[in-house]
């Protein structure tokens, strides 16, 4: 059973991708990122069939790389989530006065590594207008973004969007710069040595991004197994760990660290540098996301 969040759709038109990457591999990229990047292209064909994930990504990065804005109608759906959840990643949350605009003060923690915290050498305006219509009219439509801005008691008014919007294309090309390197002695296929995050492109992990989050910072969606809250989906591109990681109380996991996406990662190239709970940092969440894509790129073709 997994307990889902609000969902807000966004249904456009559409143009087809073109890149250097093909439809069809962009495809087997975002169905390996949400259902299992250890899946074979035969496996992940067969998902293709019954989901409409890969056609809502694909429909979001198609919008974010168009130069004309595309129609947009929004549906929704209830919402249901775990708040003991919500009080942790509430409690690891602080204004700092870093920005004036409190949307963007609680989720702009630098990356841990100064070596890591990489200046944008660009802002696409184009780009930033787009993402600023979907988060404009996601609050004009008190949808998911706005909801869970109440959930997190932030106020917002439409000039701080547009200011976050900026904020969030900025950190993903920041982060679309960064080289990795493995620091784990562990052999393994898929975590490969170097992992060069620019060969994601930005439109790609915007568009997983609101897919998976619709760009609100700490989002999540918690799994439950056996009637016991086992893994946590957090952040951005709604990353995948163990709850034990994000919280050591008996009352939310099991007392069992698995190794899920954010451990594996975290041990392999970031030297365990990260909790849990910072996901929900835009740079913390994007970078997870970005190296996550990177190393399923890597692989599958």
């Amino acid at each position: 059973m997994i307990i889902s969040m609000l969902s807000v759709l966004f249904l456009f038109s559409c143009v087809p991708v073109q890149s250097e990457t093909s439809e069809e591999n962009l495809r087997y990229i975002v169905l390996a990122y949400r259902f299992g990047y250890g899946l074979s292209k035969e496996k992940l064909a067969q998902i293709a069939e019954r989901t409409t994930y890969d056609d809502e990504v694909l429909m979001y990065y198609e919008y974010f790389k168009a130069d004309k804005p595309s129609k947009v109608s929004i549906v929704k759906s209830p919402q249901i989530y775990d708040e003991r959840i919500l009080n942790v990643i509430k409690s690891n949350l602080s204004a700092n006065g870093t920005s004036s605009i409190k949307l963007i003060d609680l989720f702009d923690e630098p990356l841990p590594k100064a070596e890591w915290n990489l200046d944008s050498d660009q802002t696409p305006p184009k780009l930033v207008e787009k993402v600023q219509r979907l988060l404009i009219n996601d609050w004009n439509n008190k949808g998911f973004f706005h909801e869970w801005c109440k959930r997190f008691s932030i106020e917002v008014n439409l000039e701080d969007l547009k200011s976050y919007a900026e904020f969030l294309v900025n950190a993903c090309h920041s982060i679309s710069k960064l080289k990795l390197s493995r620091i784990s002695s562990v052999q393994s296929n898929f975590f490969v040595q170097k992992v060069d995050l620019s060969i994601v492109p930005s439109e790609l992990m915007l568009a997983i991004c609101y897919v998976e989050s619709k760009l609100f910072p700490a989002a999540f969606r918690a799994e439950i197994r056996n009637d016991v809250l086992q893994a946590v989906s957090v952040g951005l591109g709604q990353t995948l760990a163990d709850v034990d990681s994000l919280s050591r109380e008996s009352d939310i996991g099991n007392g069992v660290k698995d190794l899920y996406t954010f451990e594996l990662l975290n041990f392999h190239y970031f030297e365990n540098s990260f909790s849990c709970a910072e996901l929900s940092q835009v740079r913390a969440g994007l970078l997870f996301c970005g190296t996550l894509l990177a190393l399923i790129w890597l692989n599958l073709f």
